[in-house]
């Protein structure tokens, strides 16, 4: 026997679920690495860096074919529910989760631009005091009803 339920049942879950990340969630950065071309100075002390693998490199600036790149960072703002302690994880499976993760809780809008950045730095508001970076570890989850709507995500401090 197969059970109906109406959509007014999915939507009332969406407006109070969408309701905890005005309560639980803070402002969080993205923040995304962009390469920019500078005017070149032939005069310049900058490494030529040929290789194709130039995310190996440990300096921000470098020359390639005649061009200097320099990267910038961009941030962006984003809502997120950040979870510190490891009992009050949502439990994925069984996985090793390395000490001082979190784990965050999205709006599935929000995955492009997650995958996209580099980094996160977690809670905008105490930024003056102290600067938190993570990194991704692992592959993204979708969590609630019908699992569309939102994920679920661990990141690992750098």
């Amino acid at each position: 026997m197969a059970i109906n339920v109406p959509q007014s049942v999915f939507n009332k879950y969406y407006e109070v679920i969408d309701s905890t990340f005005d309560i639980f969630g803070v402002t969080c950065q993205l923040v995304y690495i962009d390469l920019k071309e500078i005017n070149q100075d032939p005069d310049n002390n900058i490494p030529d860096h040929n290789s194709v693998n130039i995310h190996r490199r440990h300096d921000d600036q470098f020359d390639r074919e005649n061009k200097t790149y320099i990267e910038v960072e961009t941030t962006v703002d984003i809502k997120l529910k950040v979870y510190w302690d490891n009992k009050s994880f949502i439990k994925v499976g069984n996985i090793a989760i390395p000490d001082n993760s979190i784990q965050t809780i999205g709006m599935m809008k929000d995955l492009p631009q997650i995958l996209r950045a580099k980094y996160l730095i977690v809670h905008k508001g105490i930024k003056d005091y102290k600067t938190m970076r993570f990194e991704r570890e692992g592959e993204h989850f979708p969590m609630g009803l019908k699992q569309d709507r939102y994920f679920g995500c661990f990141w690992k401090r750098v």
